[in-house]
């Protein structure tokens, strides 16, 4: 006997993945199925497939009770007629499973209204409208019944490129609540799933591991289906693979005033407005505590030598755990209360745990300032506050160990950034590798927007040829292997003195969706000069087995110390650019950095550097706002060299390298310029509105 003896069940899309897993499953345990499914493509478009067909074919070679519909959800006709044909062919209807669904991924801007109206009445209001009718069959049956509707994580925290799925799963997941609320009373259930799973509609998501089947779903799409799950309704449960929870929203205690509020009063309160239930709790009290012996703790870890000409003050916001200051001068530390008479820079923790896990060692200032953790008004003082106190020592020290047993050195503990001694050449050679990914077109198209390459090419899947990625889109597959090396810690590269000297990249073939890639990295170099050390990184993007593109980029870490406001960290570089003769150039193309060029690059790359997206922390950096990142005005040059000399293919692309000379800010109107140097051979340089040079000894090959 089957726990879904006698039991029907309908379940739209099911003619593959999520879907399909449902009906075998259910088949399985004596429901008989009705299996939904147009048989279109994951953008909806008309294949002509028999999926449905095939599915009840299995179930039918199990000794399975199945019927296949066609309709579609998105039509009231069809939505009433797949609930009839149910209850025609099985007498009954008893379970729901709403999961079809269609993908039109674009950003905002590119979104056509045509795309946001076929997602939204597939996944939206075909959910509303098979729910509906299944509804009233189930309240003219008097029997209950059980409804599963499906939403994504996409619509509960976003994603990306995702405006009208987003926002129809986010509808779903409301539409739940509701008639959950309005069926309590009938015995009729209605939760929403967000499952996460290797499938048709992700089969190009390399974010989704291989390992999430969809048959890892179906256990709690089934219990929720049970008569177990009569007391559960209107709640949303997540399933990425194996792993089960449930998304729940909540409100923080919040602030009630009896005067009306003030603009100023909200922002001086914002923080106890948000702050969550149970911040005052236990734990919350005793990381305060163990957060104010730590900066109690500052004074006897400060290196008084080093720090001898330091005059400083410093403010310490740490969220939930109080405010602290800091007064240095003439070579001593002291803790004060409140701010210090002088103020040289605030310093925001988002949470005292951030904080501890600093001090312990557990996490690295680098990665915590990346990922914004940590925020500076300064960096030029927060970077001596690493060098002249050994946090993890005051650490010890709050925890409870002898300031005696205590190895107080300046800026050698592993969260301060960087050890005395800088990069570690003796990694030279040290190799890693990233997962392999299946690139997808959402992802390319987002790229060639990111960077303005309008080509039919980089943007359309049913362009000529079929879509390819746009000169540079390698870099984002490369990027997390590049990272990966910087941030080793046996390398010690302190990420916050870092600049991007130069990139060169060879084009092997171009990269297409479905490509399944490996990015490597390997440590090449490391030579300290007198104001830095020079690190090469080289990457190699592998498909399957062969390689596809290959870069190397060299990279730059100041000394503590050093103010070279030049962005490659040499100046012989800008006295070898005066002295080039003015070549004959043979192509020109001019571009406009976008106000959310940076941002948008930032996105679609991966990169996460927040002097690319921060403003307070480009203008703590010194700058006079956040800078585009380099790599995107070599993307604005490789487009120019492809339209310019390579006849606007960019299979002939073989092979680029560039100089960064300065920073790149929004408004500003960059020139590249193109010359020939022999046949296949091209020089390149891009200027600024003031005709400055910020990409230099640019060089192009094509084959």
């Amino acid at each position: 006997m089957g726990a879904f003896d006698g039991k029907v069940a309908l379940i739209t899309g099911a003619g593959g993945g999520l879907g399909r897993a449902y009906a075998l499953a259910l088949a399985k345990a004596g429901a008989a199925v009705v299996v939904n499914d147009l048989g279109v493509s994951r953008h909806g478009e008309d294949e002509g497939q028999a999926l449905a067909e095939k599915v009840v074919d299995e179930i039918k070679a199990l000794g399975g009770k199945a019927v296949a519909d066609r309709g579609s959800v998105s039509s009231a006709d069809d939505a009433q007629a797949m609930v009839t044909h149910a209850i025609e062919s099985f007498g009954r209807l008893d379970i729901v499973i709403n999961n079809a669904g269609i993908l039109r991924d674009k950003t905002l801007v590119r979104m056509n209204e045509a795309m946001w109206d076929q997602v939204l009445d597939v996944h939206l209001k075909g959910t509303f409208l098979v729910t509906k009718f299944a509804v009233e069959a189930m309240l003219k049956a008097g029997q209950g019944g059980r409804i599963i509707n499906t939403s994504s994580y996409a619509g509960l925290k976003g994603n990306f490129g995702q405006s009208n799925y987003g926002a129809a799963k986010a509808g779903i997941a409301g539409l739940t609540r509701v008639v959950a609320l309005e069926c309590a009373r009938y015995n009729i259930t209605c939760n929403a799933i967000a499952p996460v799973a290797k499938t048709r509609m992700t089969e190009a998501l390399d974010m989704v591991p291989e390992s999430y089947a969809a048959e890892d779903v179906a256990p709690l799409v089934l219990w929720l289906a049970s008569e177990d799950a009569a007391g559960v309704s209107g709640r949303v449960f997540g399933a990425h693979g194996r792993h089960y929870f449930e998304y729940m929203m909540e409100t923080t205690p919040g602030v009630e005033r009896e005067d009306a509020w003030t603009v100023e009063e909200v922002g001086r309160r914002f923080e106890a407005i948000t702050a969550p239930a149970g911040s005052c709790s236990e734990r919350a009290v005793e990381d305060a505590a163990r957060a104010r012996g730590i900066f109690e703790a500052l004074p006897q870890v400060f290196d008084r030598e080093a720090g001898a000409s330091w005059d400083a003050g410093l403010v310490f916001e740490v969220r939930g755990a109080g405010t602290y200051g800091l007064r240095v001068s003439e070579g001593s530390a002291s803790v004060v209360e409140g701010t210090p008479d002088t103020v040289s820079a605030r310093v925001t923790f988002d949470s005292a745990q951030t904080l501890l896990e600093l001090a312990a060692g557990q996490l690295s200032a680098q990665k915590a300032f990346m990922s914004g953790q940590i925020k500076a008004d300064a960096m030029g003082v927060l970077m001596k506050f690493a060098s002249y106190f050994d946090l993890q020592a005051a650490g010890a020290i709050a925890a409870g160990a002898p300031k005696a047993d205590v190895q107080a050195t300046s800026g050698t503990s592993e969260g301060s950034g960087q050890g005395a001694e800088g990069p570690n050449g003796e990694v030279v050679g040290k190799r890693f590798k990233m997962p392999p990914r299946d690139l997808n077109p959402a992802e390319m198209i987002a790229y060639a927007e990111a960077v303005d390459d309008r080509q039919a090419r980089y943007l359309r899947e049913d362009a000529e040829g079929g879509l390819v990625a746009a000169p540079l889109f390698a870099v984002q597959p490369l990027l997390g292997a590049l990272e990966m090396a910087m941030r080793d810690e046996e390398l010690n590269a302190d990420v916050l003195r870092l600049v991007h000297g130069e990139q060169e990249m060879t084009f092997y073939d171009v990269l297409r969706p479905g490509d399944r890639v490996s990015p490597h990295s390997e440590i090449a170099k490391v030579e300290e000069k007198s104001s830095g050390w020079l690190i090469e990184v080289r990457q190699q993007l592998m498909r399957e087995g062969g390689l596809v593109v290959e870069a190397s980029s060299s990279l730059f870490v100041r000394k503590s110390g050093d103010g070279t406001k030049t962005i490659n960290g040499s100046k012989k570089v800008r006295a070898g650019e005066e002295v080039r003769e003015s070549p004959e150039v043979v192509f020109t193309q001019e571009q406009v950095v976008a106000e959310d060029q940076p941002r948008r690059y930032a996105a679609a790359s991966g990169d996460h550097n927040p002097i690319h997206v921060d403003e307070e922390v480009a203008r703590a950096a010194g700058l006079p706002d956040v800078i585009l990142h380099g790599l995107c005005t070599m993307a604005f040059a490789a487009r120019a060299a492809v339209e310019g000399v390579a006849e606007g293919r960019v299979e002939r692309l073989r092979r680029m390298k560039v100089r960064f000379a300065r920073p790149v800010f929004r408004g500003q109107e960059l020139t590249t310029r193109i010359w020939e140097v022999e046949p296949g051979r091209y020089g390149l340089e891009t200027l600024n509105e003031k005709g400055q040079p910020v990409l230099t000894h640019g060089e192009v090959e094509l084959g």
